[in-house]
């Protein structure tokens, strides 16, 4: 037994070392992470502001000299309207003839389902903007309200959605709001937009910093600006990105999501923002959003790096505190275990058996349910003493509490010495009377089986047998010295009664034994 609270104590001891070297490490080691993460987002917002000025100073470059492109816009639409009204059978105009004398600007005809059905440039014919092509809603119901409206309208630069090519494109309606006559100017030639090419600015940043995989410029719709997919069409945001993109255009606040590109893991930042000037209506197209996509492998090299260093740290701690967790319990193990346990039987011993009987009360009044004490008392210990001497007795005893613990199972309950021959058992909780009867016929048996010593069957040859009495609480008494009598009680009427028997308190009974 003395052994076995080493043990435990011991366990107590590690475990109470671990658990604060643990909280202690952890904190130290999340401090050093939190540290680590926030320098590289303070780094990344600085990235990402330079890439915003530098791309949003390219698109406010083109506007400046939008005006000139606009204007001549305006005059191409004028003169279909005009044709429209003379010939409003657009499926007889010679597109490609008009686009000659438009300084080659496309011209598309889109009726009130939002298709495409006349063009000069053949591969959009049939397009719907209803259709699963990349298109947002908000343009559909976009292009809904210029057909029905009365106004020339003019995008920024867009991206041509069959081809990837970048165009600026104007809109005006018919007088009968039939169709939306739609142009389209490639800008990939423009000289100014040469001189500020956004898409060359993004190919500089990505090779300055390692941890940025790609920038994309995006419009409202979702199709990028100078960027191609595979299938040689506009590149479109990514469908998994799209509820974090239109979140960050509502919201126009900066969105970031984990993903996986490439098979590497990533973060995507969505950053939102206007090239409108001053002096300028707000346009559709003025709205843009940056996706920047950055890499993680940097950052988790770091932090793997702090995690090897963390486990070693907390593997040496672990076992410094082990060690002196095995000194501290070599020298407390034995004045701790005396305190709580008799030293003959290694059972609990007085003072440790009234904490815990005052503690089962409490605990059997909050739960309310029962508990019982088995107040236990051998029969003819004296003889062995007598008989074979105090260290035949001694070993008596030390029998007699195994055999208690054997027949009280449960660890919850709790087996005490008192002092000579005097134990008591206490059942943390009951059911109900017959329980505590099982426990006490139990302990009954044990102490039928033969103990030999010193080559006398003790048990027979000198009757050693117990009597045991038995309380119940709350139901014969509620406090721990009340119980203690009705069981004390409950065992002089059991001697009373021949021995090697249990008595149960009965108020009534122990009052005829008291006139006796």
């Amino acid at each position: 037994m003395h052994l076995s609270f080493k043990a435990k104590l011991m366990t107590i001891m590690g475990i109470f070392s671990i658990l604060l070297t643990l909280s202690v490490s952890l904190v130290n080691q999340h401090r050093l992470k939190t540290n680590l993460i926030a320098s590289y987002a303070k780094e990344s917002a600085l990235v990402e502001d330079t890439v915003v000025a530098a791309v949003s100073a390219a698109d406010k470059a083109f506007q400046l000299s939008d005006k000139d492109i606009e204007d001549e816009m305006r005059d191409h639409s004028d003169k279909l309207l005009q044709k429209y009204s003379e010939q409003p059978d657009v499926a007889k105009w010679d597109y490609q003839a008009l686009k000659a004398g438009m300084g080659d600007m496309d011209i598309y005809m889109i009726d009130r389902s939002l298709t495409i059905r006349f063009s000069s440039f053949p591969p959009d014919v049939g397009l719907n903007f209803h259709d699963d092509n990349g298109t947002l809603s908000s343009f559909s119901e976009l292009l809904t309200t210029r057909l029905n409206g009365n106004q020339f309208t003019t995008d920024g630069i867009d991206q041509e959605t069959n081809t990837g090519m970048l165009r600026k494109y104007s809109y005006i309606p018919t007088p009968d709001h039939k169709y939306l006559i739609e142009l389209g100017l490639y800008l990939n030639d423009n000289p100014v937009f040469q001189s500020f090419n956004f898409l060359e600015i993004s190919n500089t940043l990505i090779e300055k910093y390692s941890y940025i995989n790609d920038i994309t410029v995006f419009t409202t719709t979702g199709k990028s600006i100078g960027k191609k997919g595979e299938d040689g069409k506009s590149l479109l945001i990514s469908n998994q990105n799209v509820p974090a993109f239109n979140l960050a255009l509502k919201e126009s606040a900066v969105r970031v999501i984990k993903g996986v590109k490439d098979g590497d893991p990533v973060t995507y930042r969505y950053v939102p923002y206007s090239i409108r000037m001053d002096d300028q209506p707000n346009r559709f197209t003025d709205q843009r959003m940056i996706e920047i996509v950055y890499n993680d492998s940097e950052l988790a090299s770091k932090l793997q790096q702090n995690n090897q260093i963390f486990l070693l740290q907390l593997l040496a701690t672990i076992v410094i505190a082990l060690m002196i967790s095995y000194i501290i319990t070599k020298l407390v193990a034995r004045p701790m275990y005396l305190a709580s346990h008799d030293l003959l039987t290694g059972l609990s011993n007085r003072a440790s058996f009234e904490n815990a009987l005052d503690s089962t009360i409490a605990r059997s009044k909050k739960k309310q349910h029962k508990a019982a004490l088995l107040h236990i008392d051998l029969d003819n210990f004296k003889r062995v003493n007598d008989t074979l001497g105090h260290d035949a007795g001694d070993s008596f005893l030390i029998e007699v509490g195994k055999r208690i613990r054997m027949a009280v199972i449960d660890s919850n309950h709790v087996a005490a010495r008192l002092g000579g021959d005097e134990f008591v058992v206490i059942l943390n909780h009951v059911e109900d009377t017959q329980d505590a009867l099982d426990v006490a016929n139990h302990i009954i048996d044990e102490m039928k089986r033969p103990i030999e010593i010193k080559g006398i069957n003790v048990t027979n040859d000198l009757s050693t047998t117990v009597s045991i009495g038995i309380a119940i609480s709350p139901e014969h008494a509620e406090d721990s010295e009340e119980l203690y009598a009705c069981a004390d009680k409950a065992l002089y009427h059991a001697k009373r009664s021949g021995k090697n028997t249990y008595s149960v308190y009965d108020e009534t009974l122990m009052q005829e034994v008291a006139s006796n």
